[in-house]
């Protein structure tokens, strides 16, 4: 099938599952193609090699990237983002339909993209499958980068349109099916195709101890957070449990990765006068291993709205993955689920001083004890997480839309 993704990320960026999904179709023998903006986030500024044109093509491991000019920004100004998005919406309306050529299916990343989406659809008589990763308006509202009004509505709108006029709808957890049902959708157009992570990428690899030497956690007792760093993931709440922590010398906590709140987390730390936090730029995904192996415990963190109780972050997997035990500082079943696998500790989220219990609970146990939560981890990854398997659920999803 000639496969047309759209999507305002890709690599280099971190784009969720896009890139992987694209690759992994290409290996099945589909003819892939992404549009796609020039890459600018979590940094808001193009990247190093890229210089915004009218367009620019590239092939990236057999997949073709057609980039498309937007306004770079990923900061917390709700203009600035609006900007942001809006830009390549406009972008992909009146300049991607020229470098789409005898489309069989089109896959479409988020709400944003739904308009292109919808004129696509009009004028090659093709249909799309949208894909859900965030719930809108519902994302930026619990985030706080914008109260409930009628940009909402807007944006309530334009997700409700992309529901009715996609061939299917693939949601990444049964929270959001659940959601999606409750607002009308109807469910025969629902799939759960839920994240995964690279194998080839993460797996359980043995402590690397140059790199626990190069950050001074070596013998220590080390947490780790990945990823990024914004108002969702509740870094502050993390760094309160740090200060309630001061008391176990050998308690180091590792925050890895970059975002809009990374400057305010380094000032609290200085503020707080703590010593147990280490902070590590980000890092490209295929070093993410050698990172998890020096981690006692990997965190998972959100803060507590109503959305993330049903939001399943994508780094959990990757977690599972490197067969490490997982700490999940949110609410939900998903959370319920992997505590009951016996891979995972749920905590409630927005409580510094549980938090800091939970964590050194999990220090006195028996390291054999931790190790066996480790071992589950990656039998709970390889039964409902396996790459492979979602990759083909994904496929045939838009094989049934491209046929329709």
């Amino acid at each position: 099938m000639k496969i047309y993704f759209l999507s305002q990320w890709y690599f280099p960026e971190p784009d969720g599952r896009v890139s992987e999904l694209a690759e992994a179709l290409v290996k099945k023998g589909h003819d892939v193609s992404v549009i796609t903006g020039f890459p600018n986030y979590p940094i808001g500024k193009v990247y190093p090699g890229y210089k915004i044109t009218l367009f620019k093509k590239e092939v990236i491991k057999g997949v073709q990237v057609i980039r498309l000019p937007l306004y770079p920004d990923h900061s917390q100004r709700a203009i600035n983002r609006a900007l942001n998005y809006i830009s390549f919406m406009l972008s992909a309306i009146l300049l991607g339909t020229w470098h789409i050529k005898k489309p069989d299916v089109f896959w479409i990343y988020t709400p944003f993209s739904v308009l292109p989406a919808v004129l696509y659809k009009f004028i090659f008589k093709k249909n799309f499958v949208l894909e859900i990763a965030d719930l809108w308006p519902d994302t930026i509202e619990a985030t706080g980068m914008i109260r409930k009004g009628k940009v909402t509505q807007l944006l309530e709108y334009l997700a409700n349109f992309g529901y009715e006029q996609s061939a299917a709808i693939t949601v990444q957890n049964p929270g959001f099916e659940t959601t999606l049902i409750e607002r009308n959708v109807p469910d025969n157009k629902l799939h759960i195709v839920e994240n995964w992570a690279n194998e080839n990428i993460y797996f359980p690899i043995e402590y690397d101890q140059a790199l626990a030497d190069s950050i001074n956690v070596t013998g220590k007792f080390n947490i780790m957070f990945a990823g990024n760093i914004g108002i969702a993931q509740g870094i502050d709440n993390i760094i309160n449990a740090a200060a309630e922590c001061e008391d176990v010398p050998d308690i180091r906590f590792i925050i890895v990765g970059g975002g809009n709140c990374l400057d305010l987390a380094k000032k609290q730390v200085d503020e707080l006068n703590i010593h147990n936090v280490v902070f590590v730029e980000r890092q490209p995904a295929n070093v993410m291993a050698r990172y998890f192996s020096i981690a006692d415990l990997l965190l998972v963190s959100l803060v507590d709205k109503p959305l993330f109780a049903i939001t399943l972050p994508a780094k959990t997997q990757s977690y599972l993955a490197c067969g490490k035990p997982v700490l999940i500082v949110k609410r939900g079943i998903d959370a319920e689920f992997l505590q009951e696998q016996g891979c995972a500790i749920q905590c409630d989220p927005e409580n510094p001083e549980l938090l800091a219990n939970k964590i050194k609970e999990l220090r006195e146990l028996p390291i054999e004890k931790r190790e066996q939560m480790g071992k589950l981890a990656l039998t709970v990854f390889r039964e409902n997480y396996s790459k492979d398997m979602l990759v083909t659920r994904m496929e045939k999803v838009l094989i049934d839309a491209g046929s329709n």
